[in-house]
């Protein structure tokens, strides 16, 4: 559902405005030609995508470059976003493709994915650099347990790691994980389940104390919440 001619210009009103509406509305905006409201969705975005990528690539400097092209290819691709799926769920579309095509053109590929959506073809054009600090997983009580728990997400198996991705931190639902992959949905279901099980593995021997620990046991009934909806 698109907005229409009458629907008031929220770039009269200030850029206060925008940040009421949704990611949707504001995508709509752009297609009408209102560049500012696109200001809002790289506000929105910039530091989520920064963090995902960064968790396949292993590399801040291309992990920066990559969330940068997942924005201007989304901006300049605007006017082909229909509200059949939510605009996250379009844009990180975007930014798994850009990380297939990458990891074809390396010879070595570590803490990488190979997925088959249908790649973009544009050039890659710079943007404002994506803001670290809005890293979901910092907002965890303590840095340490959002540190170990980066290591110990670098080392579950890549065809795991970006549905559990989704799934934990973006907190898409399996059908927009599904939707992003181009997995079935039972293999979704399955990747994620496999990918708890690996991170649970893999972050316990690097638990140090007992505050970590009964940190995880919390985390680990979010995510077993989030598994059952």
């Amino acid at each position: 559902m698109y907005m229409t001619d009458k629907t008031p210009d929220p770039g009269r009103q200030g850029r206060a405005a925008y940040a009421d509406l949704r990611d949707e509305d504001l995508i709509a905006l752009v297609q009408q030609g209102q560049k500012r409201a696109y200001d809002e969705l790289v506000r929105r975005f910039k530091g989520r995508l920064f963090s995902f990528i960064l968790r396949m690539v292993a590399d801040p400097v291309e992990a920066e470059e990559l969330a940068q092209d997942t924005l201007i290819r989304a901006y300049i691709h605007a006017d082909k976003y229909r509200e059949i799926a939510r605009f996250s769920t379009w844009l990180f579309t975007i930014a798994t493709n850009l990380v297939r095509n990458r990891v074809r053109k390396r010879k070595r590929t570590p803490y990488m994915l190979n997925l088959d959506p249908a790649p973009l073809s544009d050039d890659d054009i710079p943007l404002d650099p994506p803001d670290p600090h809005a890293d979901p997983t910092l907002q965890l009580e303590g840095r340490e347990l959002g540190d170990l728990m980066a290591e110990a997400t670098a080392q579950i198996p890549e065809k795991y790691r970006i549905p559990f991705l989704l799934r934990e931190i973006e907190q898409l639902s399996y059908e927009e994980i599904q939707q992003v992959t181009g997995l079935k949905l039972g293999t979704v279901r399955s990747r994620i389940n496999r990918a708890r099980n690996r991170f649970r593995a893999n972050i316990k021997p690097l638990l140090s104390n007992e505050t970590l620990l009964v940190d995880l046991e919390r985390l680990e009934a979010e995510m077993n919440t989030n598994g059952e909806t």
